[in-house]
């Protein structure tokens, strides 16, 4: 298998919580015009004939389990199957990104529940979206005549940075389940990939917010920003500084939370569970798979559009069915109800046409812009970033005006950018990043890195409830041995070494239980704050001692790698990561 750098085309995909697409570019194109990048144009949602550059993240599967449809289709088809109510007996899965991050324990075995409570394995579920975008590429290349095949092509797949490495490696093996071989595979983080995209954007396409003057842009040597990754699920934070080589410096460890445009939608529903009420709305999203469709599609339009200057009232179309039916059930009438509540004079509801005061709409966006704005206040004061100067918008949900007004009015003294096609940046930056990976030269550890080991006990320096005894020695347990220190710059590829003796004779295999935390210096694995998070499994082979074995991880990449050597005679060990 030839290495990344050889691949004639990189492919890159980005898999988000509401949307997905593809983007790619050939190795000679990118050599002459770094943004000479194609992305699928072919996304339609049927029922609207709206052209998009992602397709939404939705999968659905025949009563086999079998795969069935993607995106705009998939949703067309659900819908018309619960119209005939046929859908009961297949499988709807929406906005399960999320899945990843929120999950404490994530194993190959984590399930997933579709629309109706049915369970699948998450990784099955994963896999057949990256399948879909990986097959849908390879059909376009092919119309294009480009005689190239899965072979040729060095596949990108993003994530967002606050990511855990177990919640990584699940989107690499689906990625493998796939089709797509571990060796062509890269995984990038993805508000380093907006970067990237902005390094290479002209300074008339990275104007501010209003686009007059401030121009700025982020390839000059010194260049200090924020790059705000706002998408679907989750806001993903990062800051970068250009160095006189030309690679990216990360300045503060990624950070972030769930504070993406789906809060907008969550924060929409609740208001109409307080109108009719939770068991009802729910009543309503199962009887009603159709309708439930359209309230996501027009909150997708409308939460887009809203700005601060918008006045009056905001029209949204909610399918009549919800009135209908909590009528009859409740012999209430709905305007009535409104009349009784805070929303009195804020709000009506007739037939179709919920009119809502704008003030009220822009409420529906205080969650996730208090939390962003509080968090980015929050890491200004943090010395490396107290002089930034510039904050960069990247993402579907940057697009949002509100969202824009929400930073600008937060810091007024900073330059907030929004570049054309924020929503777009993530992905183009993909193809580059898979071009020249080596762009990011140093990155923040996030966490402390150790592993478990069992040391001889030292009366007076172990605690006695900790002290086993092991083949007549005596050793304490759950010692922390840590390898990297949180907030700690690391070079990319830079590797820390340890050395680690195997415990019995004719040992088959040496097992390293890594474990996190945010404490820079924990005494023991099991101190509060310690999360285990995998095993380094390194296969020996079996001799009668003890070995030596000089075990390397390397921490600056976006996953975590490992080699492991015998001391004396240096042969190489197969090892590897396990966080699942």
């Amino acid at each position: 298998m030839s290495s990344k750098k050889s691949k004639i085309l990189v492919a890159a995909i980005d898999f988000g919580t509401t949307f997905s697409g593809y983007a790619f570019s050939f190795k000679t194109d990118y050599e002459n015009d770094p943004m000479k990048i194609s992305v699928n144009q072919q996304w339609t949602a049927g029922s609207r004939s709206l052209i998009s550059l992602k397709a939404p993240t939705v999968v659905l599967l025949d009563k086999s389990k079998k795969f069935l449809a993607f995106g705009y289709d998939a949703e067309d088809k659900y819908s018309e199957f619960a119209l005939d109510e046929e859908h009961h007996d297949y499988y709807y899965f929406r906005r399960f990104k999320m899945l990843l991050h929120e999950t404490k324990h994530l194993t190959r075995k984590t399930m997933i529940k579709d629309d109706n409570g049915k369970e699948m394995p998450a990784l099955e579920i994963f896999s057949m979206v990256i399948r879909y975008l990986k097959g849908h590429l390879l059909e376009t290349l092919e119309t294009r005549g480009t005689g190239l095949d899965n072979n040729d092509i060095h596949w990108v797949l993003t994530v967002p940075a606050i990511w855990t490495e177990p919640a990584k490696q699940f989107m690499r093996e689906a990625a493998e389940k796939a089709g797509i071989s571990g060796e062509q595979l890269s995984i990038c983080l993805e508000p380093e990939a907006a970067s990237l995209y902005c390094q290479h954007l002209p300074i008339e396409k990275l104007k501010d917010k209003d686009g007059i003057g401030n121009e700025f842009t982020a390839s000059g040597r010194g260049a200090k920003y924020m790059v705000l990754d706002l998408g679907g699920g989750t806001a993903d934070i990062t800051c970068h500084q250009k160095d006189a080589e030309g690679s990216l410096r990360e300045l503060q460890k990624p950070s972030g939370g769930s504070w993406g445009g789906t809060r907008v939608d969550e924060a929409f529903n609740q208001l109409l569970i307080k109108i009719v009420g939770a068991h009802h709305f729910r009543t309503f999203q199962e009887k009603n798979k159709a309708d439930a469709l359209d309230i996501y599609r027009e909150m997708e339009t409308k939460k887009r559009n809203i700005t601060n200057d918008t006045e009056g009232k905001v029209t949204l179309k909610v399918p009549v069915s919800l009135i209908q039916s909590f009528e009859k059930e409740t012999g209430e009438e709905i305007k009535e109800v409104i009349k009784q509540m805070a929303y009195a004079g804020k709000m009506t509801w007739v037939g179709d046409k919920l009119r809502m005061d704008a003030n009220l709409f822009r409420a529906l966006f205080n969650d996730p812009k208090t939390n962003l704005v509080n968090h980015v206040k929050s890491l200004m004061t943090k010395g490396p970033l107290r002089d930034v100067s510039t904050i960069l918008m990247v993402g579907g949900f940057s697009e949002s005006p509100i969202m824009q007004s929400a930073i600008k009015d937060a810091f007024p003294g900073k330059k907030v950018v929004v570049p054309d096609e924020a929503g777009l940046a993530v992905l183009k930056g993909a193809v580059m990043y898979g071009h020249q990976p080596q762009t990011i030269s140093v990155r923040i550890s996030r966490y402390t890195y150790g592993i478990n080991i069992s040391p001889p006990f030292k009366s007076g320096e172990h605690s006695p409830e900790r002290r086993v005894s092991i083949e007549g020695t005596d050793r304490v347990k759950d010692v922390f041995k840590k390898y990297i220190e949180a907030d700690q710059t690391l070079k990319v590829g830079e590797a820390v070494s340890g050395r680690h003796v195997t415990i019995k004779k004719r040992q088959k295999e040496m097992l390293l239980k890594i474990f996190a935390t945010e404490d820079s210096n924990p005494r023991y694995v099991t101190d509060k704050g310690c999360e285990y998070l995998g095993k380094v499994v390194i296969q020996l082979p079996e001799v009668d001692e003890k070995l030596k074995v000089d075990v390397k991880m390397i921490f600056g990449e976006t996953e975590l790698m490992v080699e492991a050597k015998e001391s004396t005679t240096g042969s190489t060990y197969k090892s590897f990561f396990d966080f699942l």
